[in-house]
């Protein structure tokens, strides 16, 4: 299917169609890059099979197997080559004009664009591979790239050949062909070198080699499982058969796909295998540093691994698995790595007031987020309608408002896949000023009476804010102290929360039955802003 949709679009691509052709083949490339990945994964278990059926009949496998090995070794020279030119190609077009390569998140990385050139900024640019490939010719020649990367496709196709058992020379073909084209929009021939790489767009040539590398990846799959058919294994005897369903995850989101893995596993009930846990080396093919042999309790062939979730976040599961040869016991154990994570979190209960969702200007407001059944971890939260919101911890956030009259709060999270999902409609938030507070002066509030003696008591005015949900400080910019005097009304002002000495010998001079006005008391905000929140009475008796 890939093939076919490859023919098709490299039709429409010689017919000058639009950008949504060039993001088609970069999700043509895509799913050709997973398809690499599923083939060596494929490609792997063969090899263990080989290396199984070495430890059953070591003379009559080893002939094959070093033939396997070859196959291998070249292949995935072969691979990296190609991969190494897709590297360059990108390098050089994303750079080619000092722009700066982008990935996801804004990571700078060559390696990620590769994987998903849907985020490649020069997808259309025909100049910059025209020119790798070709150099300052239209024909590939002696020197430049095209020349030498048909050279060595030629190479390795006769390298392989040499695998090929001979009753299976007739129905293997390798593909990567090299021979030239008919191009029936210019009736003419073309050579393989411009057919593949002359005025071609950047992600035409990227998804031109990714299926080059694809090619070398089913020839070699098609050569080892050659070999491997030619050999009869004794392999490892299980006397259990048991449906087994692997699935990536059991909390699947609506509109997610659920991914499972549905076979036959065998195991034996008398032979239990040793499972290790640890941090896998291939290069010694053992557990590098401390080994936990005691959590993985194994009965009748089959391991259980139970453990607590401790704290929130990812936990790698890793080690190996000792499966001892029942047709050599005193042969070394048949090690199989093997590596997993899980993810957990706390119990997620969500209470929300539909009618309370408030900010409040000028303050920190905090906000618990969390999805069930997705590790804090990974969500994204975002805001619009002005102001910012930050990350504290996992979970709790920070919401900062200046302005505006509504805001809403989006939450995305990372799914399995590695892409960004939208967790549903953002939530709504009323933006509201804070409450202005209430003056008080000595305890007293509003119009309050004062015993004459206590005046020389009084020394600043406060502003509290009572039964609001957070501790506000409202500090006192100014006020004013007024009295009648011998019938003269005096006003005295000052800066601060404190009576200036002057306010506090003429509060002094209040006989019994005077009132003490202290007005226009004005706090500042936490949004900024300065008000006057009004006055203290204080009748003297």
């Amino acid at each position: 299917m890939i093939n076919m949709m490859y023919l098709v679009l490299t039709a429409l691509l010689a017919m000058n169609v639009s950008k949504e052709i060039l993001n088609s083949f970069a999700l043509l490339n895509n799913g050709l890059v997973k398809t690499n990945e599923n083939f060596t994964v494929k490609n792997e278990i063969t090899y263990n099979n080989f290396e199984t059926a070495l430890l059953s009949d070591r003379k009559k496998v080893l002939p094959y197997y070093d033939k396997a090995k070859a196959v291998k070794i070249r292949s995935r020279e072969m691979f990296d080559y190609i991969e190494g030119l897709k590297n360059e190609v990108i390098r050089a077009v994303e750079e080619g004009d000092e722009k700066k390569i982008k990935g996801r998140n804004g990571q700078d990385s060559v390696i990620r664009i590769a994987s998903n050139i849907i985020y490649m900024e020069g997808k259309d640019n025909n100049q910059i591979p025209t020119h790798f490939f070709m150099g300052e010719l239209d024909n590939a020649a002696p020197g430049n790239k095209a020349y030498e990367f048909k050279e060595k496709v030629n190479r390795f196709k006769k390298d392989l050949e040499a695998f090929i058992p001979d009753e299976e020379k007739n129905t293997i073909k390798l593909g990567l062909e090299t021979n030239d084209v008919f191009s029936a929009t210019e009736d003419i021939m073309l050579s393989w070198e411009n057919n593949n790489f002359y005025h071609n767009p950047a992600v035409a040539v990227i998804a031109i080699l990714t299926k080059m590398q694809n090619d070398v990846k089913n020839a070699e799959a098609d050569i080892i499982n050659a070999l491997f058919s030619r050999i009869t294994v004794d392999m490892y005897k299980f006397d259990t058969l048991s449906a087994r369903v692997n699935a990536a995850s059991n909390y699947i989101l609506v509109g997610d796909e659920y991914n499972a893995e549905i076979f036959v596993a065998g195991f034996s009930t008398t032979s239990n295998p040793e499972i290790w846990l640890g941090e896998y080396d291939s290069t010694s093919n053992s557990i590098k540093g401390p080994i936990d042999s005691t959590s993985v309790k194994v009965v009748n062939g089959v391991g259980v691994y139970t453990k607590a979730a401790e704290s929130e976040g990812t936990t790698n599961l890793s080690g190996i698995i000792r499966v001892k040869n029942p047709a050599n016991p005193k042969a070394p154990a048949k090690i199989f790595p093997f590596h997993s994570e899980y993810k957990s979190a706390k119990p997620a209960v969500v209470v929300a007031p539909i009618k309370m969702n408030v900010f409040y200007r000028g303050l920190e407001n905090p906000v618990a987020i969390s999805v069930p059944g997705i590790a804090a971890e990974d969500l994204v939260v975002g805001i619009s309608g002005g102001g910012r919101i930050n990350k504290k911890s996992n979970g709790e956030y920070i919401v900062q408002v200046a302005s505006g009259e509504k805001c809403t709060v989006n939450v995305s999270a990372k799914t399995s896949s590695g892409t960004i999902r939208s967790m549903g409609p953002g939530i709504e938030f009323r933006i509201k000023r804070v409450p202005n507070p209430v003056p008080e002066v000595y305890g007293k509030r509003g119009t309050a009476f004062v015993k004459q003696g206590e005046l020389q008591f009084i020394r600043s005015v406060v502003a509290k804010l009572d039964d609001f949900v957070f501790n506000v400080p409202f500090p006192v910019v100014s006020f004013e102290v007024s009295m009648t005097v011998n019938g003269n009304s005096q006003t005295i002002v000052t800066k601060g929360s404190s009576l200036n000495i002057e306010q506090q010998n003429f509060v002094k001079k209040a006989k019994k039955g005077s009132v003490v006005f202290i007005d226009k008391i004005n706090v500042k905000k936490p949004d900024g802003t300065v008000e006057d929140i009004g006055t203290v009475s204080l009748r003297v008796i």
